[in-house]
């Protein structure tokens, strides 16, 4: 504490950014301009503010004492924050996902700094090279939350999700609205009818190995809200009793952007088997419905901005017919790089990339 902050304290000044202001006033004021800066503020105790103005340097050290006033505020810890700060890094990181621990990074200095600590990035990061039989990084050459996050493998922490599309010709009249059906007649009639959008969306949600020692995968695809096809691939499903559809491949009948139904979305969910190549970053997923048996092939890659694991691109699709015994490949829409890449039809995209969605749920699966 300085004379002049004394002196504040004595005239009432006791509010913190007002002796800030003051003392920043007063640094670029004039000697004669004091009393002048001073006179609206204190009462009763101007003379004794000006004397100690007048010491040398007094400016100065009341800027450091009210730096350090602030500084020993932020650290001033409630016992509950003490508490969670202490187990904070030996108990609740090591057992968390990325979404807490990006949450306690944003929480205070000290909880940004136990989430960077090296030895909490390389259980996590000794721990995937262990799940999925990754090479263990030798030479550290970059820090362990970095060499996490650069690992290439299956996220089983969320979702990944495909926006999927077709155009469909929609004929006049087909509403049971008439009112609607008259205006589409006037607006579209010379043409017979309107184009228009058929959106939805296709679901693979990987899981961690089982007690079981297999890897299995949860393929939906369906026009349903995307909410309510994660409820009910986050939630889970019984393996032992669940049945997979009759056809998993095309939308079934009465699938409409708003039948959130969870049961229906259930029904609609194929259950099957995975395997990950981590030579070369592929991933197969098998599943067997009643017209067949389904393989989907994906490559596995980073995404931009710092993406981790959170692409799947279609490589190839194909489903055997046991009853005929016959492979039927699917075409992806794709053209080959050497035409430019893009879309075969510009009317269809059933088979986009998809991107990762992680759920809170799901983040101790990381």
């Amino acid at each position: 504490m300085s004379e002049f902050l004394d002196a504040l304290n004595d005239a009432g000044v006791d509010d913190k950014d007002t002796r800030a202001f003051l003392v920043e006033a007063l640094g670029n004021a004039e000697e004669s301009e004091w009393s002048d800066v001073l006179e609206p503020f204190v009462n009763g105790g101007l003379q004794a503010c000006l004397a100690a103005l007048r010491k040398p340097q007094v400016l100065a050290k009341s800027l450091k004492a009210l730096e350090k006033e602030t500084q020993h505020e932020e650290e001033k810890v409630s016992p509950l924050a003490l508490a969670f700060l202490q187990v904070l890094h030996p108990g609740v990181l090591f057992a968390s996902g990325l979404h807490t621990v990006a949450s306690c990074a944003r929480a205070c200095r000290a909880a940004h700094g136990a989430t960077q600590k090296a030895d909490l990035w390389q259980s996590h990061t000794l721990g995937t090279c262990s799940r999925w039989s990754l090479p263990v990084p030798v030479a550290k050459k970059i820090s362990w939350q970095k060499e996490f996050l650069r690992l290439l493998r299956p996220r089983c922490d969320g979702i990944y999700v495909a926006e999927c599309g077709f155009q469909r010709w929609v004929r006049v009249g087909h509403h049971t609205d008439l009112r609607k059906n008259s205006a589409q007649l006037a607006a579209y009639g010379g043409r017979g009818g309107q184009a228009e959008w058929v959106s939805y969306r296709r679901y693979p949600r990987l899981l961690p190995q089982d007690e079981e020692g297999k890897l299995r995968a949860m393929v939906l695809q369906d026009p349903c809200p995307r909410f309510a096809a994660e409820q009910v691939l986050t939630a889970g499903l019984d393996f032992a009793t669940h049945c997979n559809p009759v056809k998993s491949e095309g939308l079934p009948e009465g699938a409409v952007p708003h039948a959130a139904d969870a049961d229906r979305v259930r029904k609609r969910v194929c259950v099957g088997e995975y395997s990950f190549d981590r030579h070369n970053g592929r991933i197969l997923v098998i599943y067997t419905a009643v017209d067949g048996e389904y393989r989907l092939t994906f490559s596995l890659k980073h995404g931009e901005l710092r993406g981790c694991s959170d692409c799947l691109t279609w490589e190839h699709y194909e489903m055997e017919d046991q009853t005929r015994g016959e492979l039927v490949p699917f075409s992806l829409g794709r053209l080959p790089d050497w035409k430019g890449g893009g879309l075969e039809d510009e009317g269809k995209d059933h088979f986009p990339q998809m991107n990762f969605r992680p759920k809170v749920a799901l983040e101790h699966l990381v």
